[in-house]
């Protein structure tokens, strides 16, 4: 089954490489793909939305293996607090269901990237579609074409 999504969409209008990496079944977690697709679970990159101040939010991508670590977060974002956002927010904000947010193509702007530098490390990552079915390979390189003004830093426990 082929599929078609906002991010891919977005990717083919930057002139981005990507590849569909199809999963064998519905995939939540990077350990999930990671399985289904035969990869390390650290090129699983994890897009996790933190909301900042209670008022605003930040996307922070961090490699399938690791925690996130929130006191790295509010430090680096000047936040006076700063929570992992709820389900519900995800999905009003990003316009994905948990499990399956994209790194890009999120409903609402003003997003602000940050990226933990372990991510660019890596010789391929998989993002996720914006749907459970499949992920999208591409480099780290392209990843930060795309969120472009990404602050890197050491964001993991």
């Amino acid at each position: 089954m082929a599929i078609r999504t906002l991010p891919m969409e977005l990717l083919e209008q930057e002139d981005i490489p990507y590849q569909v990496r199809q999963h064998q079944e519905q995939q939540y977690t990077a350990d999930g793909v990671a399985q289904d697709l035969g990869v390390p679970v650290a090129q699983v990159v994890k897009a996790m939305l933190v909301r900042c101040d209670e008022s605003w939010y930040v996307l922070v991508v961090i490699p399938g293996d690791e925690r996130l670590n929130l006191e790295k977060i509010q430090a680096a974002t000047g936040a006076g607090r700063v929570n992992l956002a709820s389900k519900r927010e995800v999905e009003q904000i990003t316009g994905y269901t948990v499990g399956a947010v994209s790194v890009i193509g999120f409903r609402q702007g003003g997003i602000l990237p940050f990226v933990d530098e372990e991510v660019l490390g890596l010789e391929q990552i998989i993002i996720s579609s914006g749907r459970p079915e499949a992920g999208l390979a591409l480099s780290p390189d392209s990843l930060m074409s795309l969120l472009q003004g990404g602050q890197v830093g050491d964001f993991c426990e």
